[in-house]
């Protein structure tokens, strides 16, 4: 599991505690994963400040699963 992958997870499940989202199918949207809406902009907006990057509208609208977050966030490294 890549350091990304290990450390955009640890930033959903605490962005969502007391709740545990289930991210065990990491192509499964992640608003049906456990997540509501304020936790993924929640979510998002973390990642963004960890790794300095910046979100588009659009790239928000296409970031909907795990590994389409781990994805993005490989291809800027």
């Amino acid at each position: 599991m890549s350091n990304i992958r290990e450390s955009v997870i640890a930033i959903i499940k605490e962005t969502c505690l007391p709740t545990v989202p289930d991210l065990s199918d990491p192509d499964k949207p992640l608003l049906d994963s456990g997540l509501d809406s304020l936790d993924f902009g929640s979510a998002l907006m973390e990642i963004e400040d960890v790794y300095s990057v910046q979100f588009s509208n659009d790239d928000m609208n296409e970031l909907n699963s795990l590994n389409k977050i781990v994805s993005y966030l490989e291809s800027k490294n």
